[in-house]
C-alpha cells in the first residue's frame, strides 16, 4: 500500500495520508508530500521516529536510516561476525593450551630420568648424630 508523507524542513514527519493508495497518490502532487511504500512497521502513533531517506524515497528509522528489515540484517551480520571472532578465539586458545600441555610433558620426560638417578639421600654423613 502506498501513502503520502510530509516532511517539515529538518526531514521530520509532518504528515500521513494513508487512505488509500489513489489519495495518497493525489496527495504526494502536493508540495512538501512524497509517495511511499507503507512499512507494517510503520505506525502515525510513532511518526516522530521515522523519516523518509531520500535516495530511495522508503521509510526509515531516524536513528539508524534503515528499514527494520535492513536493521534486523544488519544486527544479523554483526551477530554472526562476533560469534566467528569469538570462535575462532576460543580455538586459538585451545590450540595454544595444548601446546603448553605438550612442552610440560615433554620437559617431564626429559627431567625423569635424571630424577631417577639421584641417590635418596643429599647428606654425606652415616646418619648418625655425631
Amino acid at each position: 500500500m502506498k501513502i503520502a508523507i510530509k516532511l517539515d524542513t529538518s526531514g521530520n514527519i509532518d504528515g500521513v495520508n494513508n487512505t488509500n493508495d489513489s489519495a495518497a497518490e493525489s496527495q504526494s502532487k502536493i508540495k512538501g508530500w512524497v509517495l511511499v511504500e507503507s512499512n507494517p512497521a510503520f505506525s502515525i502513533d510513532t511518526k516522530e521516529l521515522w523519516t523518509v531517506r531520500e535516495s530511495d524515497n522508503v521509510l526509515v528509522h531516524i536513528s539508524t536510516g534503515m528499514t527494520p528489515d535492513e536493521e534486523k540484517s544488519h544486527a544479523d551480520a554483526l551477530l554472526g561476525k562476533n560469534v566467528g571472532e569469538t570462535l575462532a578465539k576460543a580455538q586459538m586458545a585451545d590450540t595454544k593450551a595444548e601446546n603448553a600441555v605438550a612442552s610440560a610433558a615433554k620437559l617431564g620426560k626429559l627431567i625423569a630420568p635424571l630424577l631417577a638417578t639421584q641417590t635418596s639421600s643429599n647428606t654425606d654423613d652415616d646418619g648418625s648424630n655425631e
